[in-house]
């Protein structure tokens, strides 16, 4: 018998990571990831967690098969079918146990992007993390949710080794980028300087517009272990780390918040309701945009 995990993206795998690391999966039986390794790359701590591991392409699908057909799939864990070819769909088909993975924003989204849960049996386990679990989307309740701690938990790296990001420097204005944030213009976009902008990793996600001057700065990776010690503004869009950004940040700190005018009804509404708490809060496009 054989287990697949399904990656398509970096949220799929760490929600993976935290099950093959013991918080549900009972070890025993063989484990294996089929991961896309144009979005991600494995670090050598995944290469230890699944010895086993196929790049997902229609020839490990194709290998997959008489396991399949034979009945010894025993769990596949993925987070959508979206797009499946021949080779997934049989998988599912003959899988004996399904487990839906975290896709990211999905499960604040009234009409997900990716996953329709219609799609999969009503009482799958789903594992999802807890951010925001008051912001659930409605159609979370079809299945049985499991938790897998939040995504940005509290505390992480000390990027005090970074001479630029020293507690004692003036701050300015931290640009998460995202979707939403080509919405800010040159009358938006009167932010403190300097600024620090984090590029989304996704080319097609990147829409910052404004241009750099002298005294801002690039910082590619990861920005959580910023925001707890960021005294300023920051700016996001249409991403995971406006949860980050609204957990993490300090009580001083400005969040600006751009969604697109296609952002999901129920994720802008937890959205708005957010920024009409809290006065340092801002939607833009809600009518406090600025504040």
């Amino acid at each position: 018998m054989i287990s697949i995990t399904l990656a398509s993206n970096a949220i799929h795998l760490e929600a993976a990571r935290r099950l093959r690391d013991g918080l549900s999966l009972r070890r025993g039986g063989l484990e294996l990831l089929l991961w896309e390794p144009e979005r991600f790359v494995l670090t050598p701590a995944d290469r230890r967690r699944w010895p086993l591991r196929l790049p997902a392409r229609p020839w490990s699908y194709g290998l997959l098969a008489p396991w399949a057909l034979l009945g010894l799939v025993g769990n596949l864990r993925l987070a959508h079918r979206r797009g499946a070819g021949q080779g997934l769909r049989l998988l599912l088909a003959r899988a004996r146990r399904l487990t839906l993975l975290d896709d990211g924003l999905d499960q604040y989204r009234a009409q997900p992007k990716a996953l329709d849960p219609l799609a999969f049996p009503a009482g799958l386990d789903c594992w999802l993390f807890s951010d925001a679990p008051d912001w659930r989307a409605p159609w979370c309740q079809r299945f049985r949710c499991r938790e897998l701690g939040p995504l940005y938990p509290p505390g992480g790296p000390d990027p005090a080794d970074d001479p630029a990001d020293d507690p004692r420097t003036p701050r300015g204005t931290l640009i998460l980028e995202a979707p939403g944030l080509e919405r800010l213009g040159e009358t938006d976009g009167a932010f403190p300087r300097p600024w620090c902008l984090v590029p989304h990793p996704v080319a097609a996600k990147r829409s910052w517009r404004l241009p750099l001057r002298a005294g801002d700065r690039r910082r590619p990776g990861a920005p959580e272990a910023l925001l707890p010690r960021w005294h300023g503004t920051v700016v996001v869009g249409e991403s995971l780390l406006l949860l980050a950004a609204l957990r993490l940040r300090p009580p001083d700190t400005r969040l600006v918040v751009a969604l697109p005018p296609t952002a999901d009804a129920h994720l802008r509404a937890r959205v708005a309701e957010a920024a009409a708490r809290e006065p340092l809060v801002s939607l833009v496009g809600a009518g406090r945009a600025g504040s």
